[in-house]
């Protein structure tokens, strides 16, 4: 997708102005992002092609990405962590926390999205598969010698779209506690006679999708949280206020039940929502492109701006993100309530608080479908560990926030650089020794 000028945006109000523009377009460069990533042929792309089965596609992404579908994946996904946080009980030292987050967030998530015969769950060689994956795909979409080039890579996304394949084959996707998003788009692609290794392949690219940058910034904002201790502090008073103790008990007695209402978050942890978006703020470095579609205007307010057909258009995260001109002379520090203060400064509501400069889930028509999701999920998750854990260094001390690696061309967050200390200590909270969660609306 290089041919024609390309369109550099730098300025906020151009920026959002280019992606509410009905004439810049995300879809060619997703075309190319299935060819390349997924490896699928001729007859395949033709069937992406069809318009009738594109709108479908969309229909159900979308729609799988809301109401009570939507809250039905996150209850799944965060009762699948707290059912991980369950099983600890002394304390536990673990060598690499990215690591250990990492397990837990992608079982978790992948549970919600194709219940209890996960394939990632079955056969837990396919979570390291998929980071394998993830970590070479922009080397896999060269095409060139990929198990020469790409030879962890390649391996990962053979074995996951084997067993996403086997998947399909046996009508797994059929079972009962697999939501709808993952059941109709199976039917949809069966409906075009798309066969199931071509599905399996783009599969890969939904669940690609769905974690590749969902967890990097749930590490993100847990290193932030977790190495501040008055920050924690502070969120601890807060998400209090969303978890209900109970004089309930589970089986047996052993344990009493606290129990988590995901749906409270957003409205009641304001500080905890701020985190969020700082995390996203300060890590999330891709670049947003959209392709001109027809010649069209943007305008800051001031000047207008003519950009050709055929052009691309980069909005830069960091450029805007990092800006000192937008977010003052501490635009390269964390700080938790940035967009608090800035919510409040406005009179508004920090969950809905879009300042300029924040591109965040992208925008406009192209803005991100699983952005509910994801940040369901994320803070669900966070407001666990936050609540009923310890988490130290291997001393006992605050962990340190890594320095992150430069984003890979098809991600928007880096990983804990080499040499990261990442030796970790978990431990029950005095007062949550024995309590087991579950979590609801």
């Amino acid at each position: 997708m290089l041919n024609g000028k390309v369109y550099v945006v730098n300025d906020p109000e151009l920026a959002q102005a280019a992606l509410r523009n009905r004439s810049l377009s995300f879809d060619p460069f997703l075309r190319d992002l299935i060819k390349g990533m997924a490896r699928v042929g001729a007859e395949t792309m033709k069937i992406w092609d069809d318009p009738t089965f594109y709108g479908r596609w969309v229909k159900i992404l979308y729609g799988g990405m809301a109401g009570q579908s939507l809250l039905g994946l996150n209850i799944s996904a965060v009762g699948q962590v707290a059912a991980s946080l369950n099983e600890i009980g002394d304390d536990v030292e673990v060598e690499d926390l990215y690591t250990w987050t990492r397990q837990m967030f992608t079982l978790a998530s992948t549970d919600s999205l194709y219940g209890s015969r996960n394939p990632l769950r079955e056969d837990k060689r396919l979570v390291n598969a998929y980071w394998d994956y993830e970590a070479e795909v922009n080397k896999l979409m060269v095409g060139v010698f990929p198990s020469i080039f790409a030879p962890r890579g390649h391996r990962g996304q053979n074995l996951l779209q084997e067993a996403f394949q086997a998947f399909f084959d046996s009508n797994l996707h059929e079972g009962p506690d697999v939501p709808s998003i993952v059941k109709e788009r199976r039917r949809l692609t069966r409906s075009f006679n798309m066969p199931s290794s071509a599905a399996a392949a783009i599969e890969l690219l939904f669940l690609h999708g769905a974690i590749s940058n969902t967890f990097p910034t749930f590490y993100w904002l847990f290193t932030r949280v977790f190495s501040q201790p008055v920050l924690l502090a502070r969120l601890r008073d807060e998400v209090h206020g969303v978890i209900e103790e109970t004089d309930r008990t589970t089986t047996g007695g052993k344990r009493r039940l606290a129990t988590l209402h995901i749906e409270k978050i957003e409205e009641r942890c304001p500080l905890l929502m701020s985190c969020f978006r700082e995390t996203h703020r300060l890590y999330a470095s891709g670049v947003l492109v959209r392709k001109v579609m027809a010649d069209t205007t943007i305008s800051d307010g001031k000047t207008s701006y003519v950009l050709k057909k055929d052009g691309q258009v980069q909005g830069p995260q960091t450029v805007l993100q990092l800006s000192p001109e937008i977010w003052g002379d501490d635009a390269m520090e964390f700080v938790g309530d940035r967009f608090l203060k800035m919510a409040e400064e406005k009179g508004e509501a920090v969950v809905n608080f879009a300042p300029r400069g924040f591109l965040g889930f992208g925008g406009g028509k192209h803005v991100c479908p699983g952005r509910y999701f994801a940040s369901g999920e994320l803070l669900g998750s966070i407001a666990l560990l936050i609540s009923g854990f310890d988490i130290t260094n291997g001393e006992g001390d605050a962990i340190a926030a890594p320095k992150p690696t430069q984003v890979p061309l098809t991600g928007s967050l880096g990983k804990p650089g080499p040499g990261s200390d990442l030796v970790g200590k978990i431990r029950r909270r005095p007062g949550w020794e024995n309590v087991q969660w579950e979590v609801v609306a």
